[in-house]
């Protein structure tokens, strides 16, 4: 009977449906990952954030059944800090992250292939000198050219990496298709029978598991799920349902402890439900109009129940900006969220706008790269979206490494002719809260990222 090992990508930072947990939050589901009999436990990327450090730590001391894994980031650098957090770990392991789709390496990281494989080989060895167990993680490996990929895969075991993992990102692929590309991969790859092979299958259209499946029939020794399905990856419960139903029959099995199954992923869920909780925004419409003469206390309790929680300057800042409008204008319920997007939570920027390209047409779904700034250094994300409004968001999600949920989003109008400019207002609520970001561009998706970013800025510093 094959062991099938198991990485929980749950508490991985780029996953973007956890990232609004707090510390207490993270520890809890580490620890209760650790009780499923969870083999790795993903953390990371590491970044400058000094509690992503502590919780590193803290899970590394606490956590002895799972094998802890940090992603070392892309200098030398961050591969010996990743060492230095992970250290206090029983099993420890570092993952090296390396693009290797044409539209990865080349539009995203603007890197060559020859790049690639040279920062490949160049950081799989650092990491291999400070520790023993390090992983390749090849980024939307199938849609890499197949010799680059077998190249790649080469490369890294001959550079001292113990497990390759190979990240489906598009989810596109059937069983049959799945089966073939491992098993090619094998054919044209001997030196993978040294060293194991993981998969991180995207369930986007729900094929993650049935991939899963076909990778391991393959030849594949383990697969990245996660303990709620985040950030488009199959859940633990479902694969182990589907372990049970077929995999033993194949001779699959999981260490995972299936007693206590659904109680610990029930624990799991329960602090997930509890996370960002908030009542219902207010259900007035947005055309309500307000008066002209209100106090600052019941602007104060208006704004609250909108989500709002400003101190006494932005209360004073948000209450002097409406006596203007007021006195030119009836003030409805959307100029109130501008007044507020635009003359309170004004905050030292973490994030600004670099550049950006959109891709969007009838035939082929929105792809958009987006360049920020932080610190004197530009940092990119590229992302699929359902238009190239939710591309632009995902992009600047990828680089922030947070997941928002948009509550509301308004283009508008403040000029007119050919070259009108367009003000934008976003939405997003996190750990409760609502915090707005106001952009303006002639360009109605500059003026969106702006506004996106401008809110995004608001949480980090709150933060």
């Amino acid at each position: 009977m094959q062991n099938v090992t198991v990485s929980d990508s749950s508490l991985k930072n780029r996953e973007k449906a956890t990232l609004s947990f707090n510390f207490k939050e993270k520890l809890e589901i580490a620890k209760r990952l650790s009780d499923l009999n969870t083999d790795v436990l993903e953390l990371g990327p590491i970044s400058s954030d000094k509690a992503d450090e502590v919780l590193i730590k803290t899970v590394a001391a606490c956590v002895k059944k799972s094998k802890i894994a940090v992603y070392g980031g892309e200098t030398e650098e961050s591969i010996k800090k990743a060492v230095d957090l992970v250290s206090g770990a029983k099993n420890k392991r570092i993952i090296l992250e390396i693009p290797v789709s044409p539209v990865y390496m080349e539009y995203a990281k603007s890197k060559k292939p020859k790049a690639v494989l040279e920062q490949l080989e160049k950081l799989t060895q650092k990491a291999a000198s400070l520790i023993s167990d390090v992983e390749v993680s090849l980024y939307d490996a199938t849609r890499a050219e197949p010799e680059f990929l077998y190249t790649a895969v080469k490369t890294a075991i001959v550079s001292g990496a113990k497990t390759i993992s190979l990240i489906d990102l598009a989810g596109t692929m059937l069983y049959c298709e799945f089966y073939e590309f491992i098993e090619n991969i094998f054919k044209n790859v001997p030196e993978l029978s040294g060293v194991d092979l993981t998969v991180s299958c995207s369930d986007k259209y729900s094929l993650g598991v049935s991939n899963s499946f076909a990778a391991i029939e393959a030849g594949a020794k383990g697969v990245k799920l996660s303990a709620s399905g985040a950030g488009d990856l199959p859940s633990i419960e479902t694969f182990v349902s589907a372990i049970d139903s077929i995999g033993i029959k194949k001779g699959f099995n999981v260490s995972l402890n299936k007693t206590g199954l659904k109680r610990i992923l029930g624990q799991i869920n329960s602090i997930a439900a509890g996370n960002g909780a908030a009542n219902e925004p207010s259900a007035k419409e947005d055309n309500e109009e307000f008066k002209a003469d209100l106090t600052k206390s019941e602007i104060n309790k208006l704004v609250k129940s909108m989500g709002y929680d400003l101190g006494s300057e932005d209360l004073e800042a948000v209450y002097s900006e409406y006596l203007r409008i007021a006195g030119r204008k009836t003030v409805t319920k959307k100029d109130l969220e501008v007044i507020v997007a635009s003359s309170s939570l004004q905050v030292p920027p973490t994030f600004t706008v670099d550049k950006f390209s959109v891709q969007s047409s009838n035939v082929l779904k929105a792809t958009a790269s987006v360049a920020l700034i932080k610190g004197g250094k530009t940092y990119f994300g590229l992302s699929y979206g359902n238009g190239p409004i939710d591309a632009a968001f995902m992009a600047i999600e990828e680089i922030v490494g947070m997941h928002f949920e948009l509550d509301d989003f308004v283009i508008s109008s403040i000029t007119e002719g050919k070259e009108a400019m367009a003000e934008t207002l976003v939405k997003l609520r996190y750990n409760g809260k609502i915090f707005s970001g106001r952009g303006i561009s002639t360009d109605i998706i500059g003026a969106g990222i702006r506004a996106y970013v401008n809110a995004v800025n608001k949480i980090v510093y709150e933060d």
